[in-house]
């Protein structure tokens, strides 16, 4: 939007000589040229607004492939070393520990696989690239009975209700610090109770004033319909409560 603000004043100013002209000389002509002048410059206005939306759009385009990559890569290496640790315990016999890695893998494998079907596509890439920014900020994210929301909430509220969840996330990222002898976790679950979807936050660690907390939390969600819960009041633990659509 500013930039047609721009790019207008920058047209009419192109056009100002010509305009002048014709007023100090108000024959046919000059009123051709005025006119055949304002065209060339709309269109070359346009033409530049197009080249810089094109130019945007690729650069989006690689930022988002290269995240990508970056995901993958290290969703690559975490199974590598899960599948070593797997490998060492059958190597030196211990049956119990194999099962026990077999089981973790299991439950880390279904996890993801009920993000991915949370039915939110920002949210979703969000989740799954997180453990790549090395924020400081440990993620735990639970999906409870197989929540699926696609169809249950309006596109606009999709995209408030994901964004709200990345705002949050960085109020925790944002607050107190991790040691080494005190690391941060945050865990964040999905759940619905009756006709509501439920985004529960609940840190472990040091995150500063819990009031501090709870005041970003709910400017994060302003105006989008969300209600912020606080479950335990010693604890930073809170809820983003939005009702479906149905």
């Amino acid at each position: 939007m500013n930039s047609w603000k721009w790019i207008s004043a920058g047209v009419g100013s192109t056009s100002v000589l010509p305009a002048a002209w014709m007023l100090w000389h108000p024959t046919y002509t000059a009123g051709i040229i005025l006119t055949i002048w304002s065209a060339v410059a709309a269109l070359v206005a346009a033409w530049y607004v197009w080249r810089m939306e094109v130019r945007k759009q690729k650069v989006n385009q690689q930022n988002l492939e290269q995240s990508a990559i970056q995901t993958l890569n290290h969703h690559r290496h975490d199974w590598m070393n899960e599948l070593q640790i797997l490998y060492g315990y059958i190597q030196l016999g211990k049956l119990d520990k194999s099962v026990q890695c077999v089981e973790r893998i299991k439950e880390r494998m279904l996890q993801d696989s009920k993000i991915s079907k949370l039915g939110l596509p920002s949210l979703v890439f969000y989740l799954h690239s997180y453990r790549t920014l090395n924020t400081g900020l440990q993620l735990d994210v639970d999906v409870v009975d197989h929540v699926q929301l696609e169809g249950k909430l309006t596109p606009s509220k999709e995209e408030s209700f994901a964004q709200s969840i990345m705002q949050v996330i960085h109020v925790y990222q944002q607050s107190g610090s991790s040691t080494w002898e005190d690391e941060r976790l945050l865990t964040l679950t999905f759940m619905e109770q009756g006709q509501e979807l439920i985004a529960e936050f609940d840190g472990e660690g040091s995150f500063g004033d819990s009031d501090h907390i709870r005041q970003q939390i709910e400017l994060a969600v302003q105006d989008r319909g969300i209600r912020v819960e606080q479950i335990h009041t010693e604890n930073t633990t809170y809820r983003l409560c939005l009702p479906y659509v149905i």
